[in-house]
């Protein structure tokens, strides 16, 4: 799969297991960007049954726990950091435990992101 963005001009090249999540990842920060498959052949990205799998797995701890790795923090750091025990972030991280308004504000700013990211 490649992922180019028209402006300013990238190719990235991308593949293996997680190659979806990193081209959602992309599309996150370059919602122009226009994939390719492998055989260079650009796919409509809008309403693609890529995107609804995509949309579909990505829960909130899924994005907690993406958002956490990028960091590089651990799950007692990101507890910490919260105010909470770390317990209580693995069942966030692995949807055992809902995310609050408070509790999203909280892990959001931790992780120098959006609430909003962490509760779609």
């Amino acid at each position: 799969m490649q992922v180019h963005e028209k402006t300013p001009h990238i190719n990235v090249t991308i593949s293996g297991e997680g190659a979806a999540h990193v081209a959602e990842a992309i599309r996150s920060v370059y919602p122009d960007a226009e994939i390719l498959d492998d055989s260079g052949e650009a796919l409509p990205w809008r309403g693609s049954d890529l995107e609804a799998e995509i949309h579909a797995e990505r829960t909130p701890g899924l994005m907690v726990k993406a958002y956490r790795e990028q960091a590089g923090l651990s799950v007692t750091e990101l507890a910490d950091r919260v105010g909470t025990r770390y317990p209580n972030i693995c069942a966030i991280e692995r949807d055992r435990r809902k995310i609050g308004y408070r509790m999203a504000r909280k892990l959001a700013d931790a992780l120098g992101t959006q609430y909003q990211r962490l509760l779609d």
